[in-house]
């Protein structure tokens, strides 16, 4: 197989993958507005659009990334945590675009934070309070994720994160935002470690 048909193929291949995630990601959106609406609650109040929103989703970004560059400084922790990550998310190796990273980060930021925190989280609080709400939509939040259970772990505290936040704020677009932004910025980190990583001779990566 010739070099241009490899890429013909591989951009098909992802243009496949994001039309799934797409769909998904609109299902998924779709129920967690409707667990909204049968929590009792009106539609329109679901999300809203304003600059507080924005700030909100901006701010929380930033304690995510400031965190997250604060672990990088443990070279061994970093390096044992991409390896990890590698085991379940090597495949996105194939699809290591600009393109693709922003399109999975926007479906998977939105659709979980309105299943789990706009839709999950909040019928669950009405039932058994929110403490408990958050860590049952928390723990479902990670389960999903199918990570290894360090990774998984780290997941949760983060919907935990967000959890808290959403109910402080009553902003489920700032979550999403947040959401969105911070996997952009983890999703190239990853890509870009588990390259390095290769390049060392610490991991190895199926073609």
């Amino acid at each position: 197989m010739s070099d241009e048909s490899s890429i013909e193929e591989r951009e098909i291949t992802e243009v496949s993958l994001l039309l799934l995630i797409a769909a998904q990601g609109i299902a998924f959106t779709g129920l967690g507005l409707a667990l909204w609406w049968f929590s009792g609650r009106a539609v329109e109040d679901w999300v809203s659009l304003t600059p507080n929103d924005f700030f909100i989703g901006l701010v929380t970004t930033t304690g995510l990334i400031l965190l997250a560059l604060a672990g990088f400084y443990f070279p061994r922790i970093s390096n044992y945590l991409i390896l990890m990550q590698a085991q379940s998310y090597g495949w996105l190796r194939k699809f290591a675009t600009w393109r693709a990273i922003i399109i999975i980060s926007f479906f998977a930021g939105t659709w979980e934070e309105a299943l789990f925190r706009g839709g999950l989280q909040v019928l669950l609080s009405d039932y058994i309070g929110v403490p408990l709400a958050i860590l049952i939509a928390s723990a479902a939040f990670a389960l999903v994720h199918l990570s290894k259970p360090v990774i998984g772990f780290i997941q949760f505290l983060i919907g935990c994160l967000f959890g808290v936040i959403y109910h402080q704020t009553g902003s489920l677009l700032g979550v999403m935002l947040a959401h969105f932004l911070y996997d952009i910025f983890a999703l190239w980190y990853l890509l870009r470690e588990m390259s390095r990583l290769e390049e060392q001779g610490l991991l190895d990566m199926p073609e």
